[in-house]
């Protein structure tokens, strides 16, 4: 340091460094070096303003940098000491400045020449200062890495032993760990776990440290954008307390743009507005997990995750722990207590809730007085329950009144009832909660609409069985209670193994008896108010002759799945009935004359029941809307002369001029069907409101002449594919199958629209006309076919589900040299059965948007294919989640030897089977990743040995299901692999 100060005062002053000759010149050289020292005092001044600057810049720099990773890094004590060496040099740059600016006026004499050198000397010495500071920076570190941001953890109560949650948790780590998903929602009713799967989430992503930060935020029915900046201002350490909302959302963006980061955001009841608080799509590495009641209330996210109560096993085993294990085994307690579990209907806030307050309780009368109070809501229930009955009215006080309606007529079933879509939408249609719509389709969409805005609202659920849905118990409860607190309003009366006394028909306006076991009922009760009566699947099997004489309000009666015999002769009172319901009821032979009398009736069906032909009084329901019945059995009906009766007689549909949904169910075989399904046909063709049509046309010849001359599929119906149709299951031809029927399940399809085709030829065009616009299409049996381009791309385009079975011709299911096309672009199920002569799916090129959302493929009994996937179809395979190969005796691999495909291939594939495949050695050449696999299936694949290898890196895969002997041939890599599989292993 001195050295340099001295060379750059001798610089500044113009000294030559030389030794000293004699005493004269040493004084000479001193004298110039003063002199020089006020001579140069404007240009060196200069130059300690330019060092001071590039001082500064580093300065500058340093701190940029400290800034940028302050989340990951932290100075150093030295860099701390060196930017404060800094501030105080600019400190004394800053006197010396003022100094100097005093003095300049004196530079012509008027100031004493000592004080000048003085002066001179110290700007010289203060720049090589500031130069020797500016450069030590490079020698100086100036950050080390600091400890991860701290998590401040939530302490989740722990969910090892309910896997239904803990399934939950590990899937939305999968979520983190994807790039890809930078918005994810778990959505849910109260009280289902949502919160509990967060804290678990938030605090195990805590311990991994992978991200730079995490930011948790509650919210309360008005946060808003404030309350979330208000959390992660704290967090970040910013200092923002003056600032707008607006500011602080640059600032929180500004901080985080270079950050990894999740952002719990729990309790959302409303859309925010992410940008607006300063959380943006440009964060590369950025995430946020929103919990919320409904679907949807997040805006656009890239995975929502529906959070479904606990399984009945998680759910005995949360409430017992909670209770205490000793109490399980009281004899009195055990089937009350099973009751319970029930009522709380895997709610794990319900089952906390009633298991805090049965906790050690050993006294039986405590268990069936909560019992009691659980299934009693509108006594009062427990006071800890209001929460979730106040939950749900402040969901009903936000429903239009037509919504409401229909929501709180759930109260009427049985607690836990699993309703089909079509059987609710038409109870809502019979009490005409849609009174605007004329029509019955248009009531279908709204219905659909609803039910939807209830599943995401977490008002209803989606039932075990398609196209089902359910109430949560207590939900139900709850809504009966809201339904019957006015006392001028509709009252339901729902009994569940009690009887009903003869005074309670007089005051109820719905009654449901579901599943009761009705050994009588009153003669002629006193019900004008009686707009629903459900009876179903109780032992019911006769009615009182008068039963029904009061009940002329009656607009919906249930009966299926009963006993009936006969219907009493007083159903002509009905004269309001919209709806009645008689499938199942194999008693019932045949309805009585005074069927006719119910004009007001607009839908009735008689599908599985013991009448064998239709009579002849149903052609006066002219307001009837839909009607199903079946003829399965191939028996001949007499009527009451003796001789053959039609099995629907001449001109009963034509008169139906209001039908709108036709379903007729036979059987192929069934003789009577055949001989008149062509005047039938005629007579169908004629409705000019037809919108749903279920129906079997013995031959081709006869399916023609309807679509020829149907006044309702040649209308003009832009809404519904450019005719009347919304919805049907055309059957055309007949096939004696050789292997018992395959199911073909259609669910999941966007629409109702399949077509049957079996036991053709050619390609007739009524077959192509309806084949362009379903959605589900059977092919069997055709005896012509090579493959499915035949048909048309074109045609096959809108298709979702396809089943091609015994068509002995057919050599590849698509020929891309003949499609002229994209091909199955929608498809999402594929099952090809016994084709002998086929060798591959998909023959020649193939475009790149076919199957890429086909999620289901099986291939069964087709002995001439030798490989199931080129390299370009694995490549677009990307959603296939199911995978069954069975029965196929020529097939040696699965993915084409020699095929480069990448290590994720199959991304999505959770359920493998092969069975029967005495010649299959190989999946793949080598090992892929199988990110998904969950389960696989190997069953007589003797020659398959390298299984070990192929499937060593799936990492989710958790059930092998195969025999002991296939087992013990495998070729195992290494020891390692050995010991994690042998845990998957489970016998066939």
């Amino acid at each position: 340091m001195e050295a340099v100060v001295a060379q750059a005062t001798a610089q500044a002053a113009g000294s030559l460094v030389v030794p000293a000759v004699d005493s004269s010149k040493g004084i000479f050289s001193y004298l110039k070096r003063k002199y020089g020292y006020v001579r140069n005092m404007g240009k060196n001044f200069a130059d300690l303003q330019r060092e001071e600057k590039y001082l500064c810049d580093e300065e500058e720099d340093v701190k940029t940098r400290l800034d940028r990773n302050r989340l990951k890094m932290e100075k150093t004590r030295r860099c701390e000491t060196w930017l404060n060496e800094v501030v105080k040099m600019k400190e004394e740059i800053k006197d010396l400045n003022a100094e100097y600016r005093n003095v300049r006026k004196f530079l012509c004499g008027l100031c004493p020449f000592p004080s000048l050198v003085k002066l001179g000397k110290r700007i010289v010495e203060k720049t090589a200062e500031v130069v020797s500071l500016k450069n030590q920076i490079g020698q100086i570190t100036v950050m080390v890495e600091k400890a991860p941001a701290p998590v401040v953890k939530k302490y989740a109560k722990k969910i090892e032993e309910v896997p239904s949650l803990n399934k939950h948790v590990e899937m939305l780590q999968e979520c983190l760990r994807n790039a890809a998903l930078k918005r994810i929602c778990i959505w849910g009713p109260p009280g289902v776990g949502k919160t509990t799967i967060m804290e678990n989430l938030h605090d195990t992503v805590g311990d991994s440290h992978h991200f730079d930060i995490i930011f948790w935020v509650t919210l309360n029915t008005n946060g808003n954008v404030r309350d979330i900046q208000e959390v992660l201002v704290e967090r970040l350490d910013l200092k923002a307390e003056e600032h707008s909302n607006d500011q602080r959302a640059d600032m929180i963006s500004e901080e985080l743009k270079n950050k990894s980061y999740v952002l719990f955001l729990d309790g959302v009841s409303s859309e925010i507005n992410l940008r607006e608080v300063g959380i943006h799509e440009e964060h590369k590495h950025g995430k946020v997990v929103f919990a919320c009641r409904y679907r949807n209330i997040c805006g656009q996210t890239d995975e929502d995750i529906n959070v479904r109560r606990l399984s009945n096993e998680d759910a005995q085993k949360l409430f017992w722990e909670i209770v205490g294990l000793h109490v399980k085994d009281n004899q009195d307690i055990k089937p009350v207590a099973k009751l319970i579990v029930k009522e709380c209907g895997g709610m794990p806030y319900m089952i906390k809730l009633i298991g805090n307050s049965l906790e050690n309780e050993e006294n039986p009368a405590i268990w069936r007085d909560t019992l009691s109070q659980l299934r009693s809501p509108s006594m009062e229930p427990k006071q800890e329950l209001e929460e979730v009955y106040n939950s749900f009215k402040l969901v009903c006080d936000k429903l239009d009144s037509y919504k409401l309606a229909c929501l709180l007529y759930w109260a009427i079933f049985p607690s836990g009832y699993e309703l089909h879509q079509d059987y609710i939408i038409e109870c809502w249609r019979a009490e005409q909660f849609f009174p605007l719509l004329r029509k019955l389709g248009e009531a279908r969409d709204r219905g659909h609409y609803i039910l939807n805005e209830f599943v995401g609202k977490s008002l209803l659920e989606k039932g075990r069985k398609a196209a089902h849905y359910k109430m949560f118990e207590h939900f139900q409860r709850v809504a009966l209670r809201i339904a019957n607190q006015d006392e001028n309003s509709c009252r339901i009366l729902v009994k569940e193994g009690e009887k009903i006394r003869e005074e309670e028909w007089e005051i109820a306006n719905r009654i449901s008896l579901i599943g009761l076991s009705l050994s009588t009922l009153p003669k002629r009760p006193k019900c004008c108010r009686i707009l629903t009566l459900l009876l179903q699947e109780s032992s019911l099997d006769e009615f009182p002759r008068s039963f029904f004489g009061y009940m002329c309000s009656l607009q919906l009666l249930d009966l299926h799945d009963t006993k009936i015999r006969l219907l009493p002769s007083s159903i002509s009172s009905l004269i309001n009935l919209k709806v009645l319901f008689l499938n199942n009821c194999n008693q019932l032979m045949q309805l009585p004359a005074e069927v006719g009398d119910l004009r007001s009736l607009e839908i009735l069906d008689i599908r599985h029941t013991g009448i064998h032909s239709l009579p002849i009084e149903i052609g006066r329901l002219t307001d009837l809307k839909c009607l199903r019945v079946s003829f399965v059995e191939n028996v001949v009906s007499h009527n009451h002369v003796g001789g053959p009766r039609d099995i629907i007689a001449s001109n009963t549909i034509a008169k139906l001029v209001s039908l709108e949904e036709l379903t007729v169910d036979v059987n192929p075989n069934n003789g009577r069907w055949n001989q008149t399904a062509s005047s039938i046909a005629i007579e169908v063709a004629s409705l000019e409101d037809l919108s749903t049509l279920c129906f079997y046309f013995p031959d081709v010849d006869c399916f023609q002449n309807f679509i020829n001359t149907s006044k309702s599929w040649n209308g003009n119906n832009t809404l519904w594919g450019g005719n009347n149709f919304r919805a049907f299951s055309i059957v055309v031809g007949y096939h004696q199958r050789s292997s018992p029927l395959t199911e073909f399940d259609v669910s999941g399809c966007s629409a109702e629209k399949q077509l049957r085709f079996s036991a053709g030829e050619g390609f007739p065009d009524a077959i192509l006309k309806v084949l362009e616009q379903a959605y589900a299409f059977e092919l069997i049996g055709h005896r012509t076919a090579t493959n499915l381009s035949d048909f048309g791309a074109d045609k096959l385009g809108g298709l979702e589900a396809c089943m091609v079975e015994e068509c002995n011709e057919m050599t590849s299911i698509v020929d891309g040299n003949h499609t002229g096309g994209v091909a199955f672009q929608r498809l999402k199920k594929l099952h090809i059965n016994n084709l002998p002569k086929l060798v591959h799916i998909w023959k020649g090129s193939i475009q790149s948007e076919s199957f890429i959302l086909l999620t289901t493929l099986t291939l069964k009994g087709c002995h001439s294919v030798k490989t199931l996937f080129s390299e370009e179809m694995v490549l677009l395979f990307n959603q296939l989640q199911y995978l069954q190969v069975e029965d196929c005796n020529e097939i040696e691999e699965i993915i084409k030897d020699g095929s480069v495909v990448e290590s994720r291939a199959f991304p999505k594939l959770k359920d493998l089977q092969l069975c029967y495949l005495p010649k299959l050695s190989n999946i793949y050449h080598v090992s892929l990743e199988w990110p998904s696999l969950e389960m696989a299936i190997i069953k007589t694949c003797e020659e398959l040995k390298n299984f070990p290898s192929t499937f060593q890196n799936a990492t989710r895969l958790s059930v092998i299901r195969c025999s002991q002997a296939w087992w013990n041939r495998l070729i195992w890599p290494d020891d390692m692999v050995r010991d994690r599989f042998k845990d998957y292993h489970q016998l066939i």
